[in-house]
């Protein structure tokens, strides 16, 4: 497997590609709301909401060189999210980690992900144990 290579997976809603994301975070929790749409264009009342927990790591870059996607023309999907199967930034932290807490993984039990999200300039990158997505009707939010 090449290291590095993100994988995409389709949303269950239809993300607007040309929005923003909203980002919160408490504690070592990450919520990332983000705009649906119903058709081409026609926004639902819903809000869509990627909820991470167990963050490890976060880090959003604009203008990321996008050489370890897939590129996805071989899939039809409206909307999509990515994970890293094999991620050298995950080692990193894994072995700095380790070097000021050796037995580290004894006590933080769980697998770790490295997720993409992206918004409409810039790609969200978090290391974390779990994510759920749901949507809602909420106000006040964008």
């Amino acid at each position: 497997m090449k290291k590095d290579m993100a994988y995409a997976i389709e949303l269950p809603y239809w993300q607007a590609p040309n929005d923003d994301i909203v980002l919160k975070s408490k504690g070592d929790s990450l919520t990332a709301f983000f705009k649906i749409w119903n058709s081409s264009a026609k926004y639902s009342v819903f809000t869509g909401i990627f909820d991470f927990s167990y963050v490890w790591a976060m880090r959003y870059e604009r203008n990321k060189n996008l050489s370890y996607y897939i590129p996805r023309e071989d899939d039809d999907f409206r909307a999509c999210y990515w994970i890293v199967k094999d991620s050298s930034w995950l080692e990193k932290l894994k072995i700095e980690r380790s070097s000021f807490f050796p037995e580290w993984d004894k006590y933080d039990i769980g697998e770790y992900y490295h997720y993409i999200i992206q918004s409409d300039s810039f790609y969200v990158e978090i290391i974390a144990k779990d994510l759920k997505i749901s949507r809602k009707k909420l106000t006040g939010i964008f």
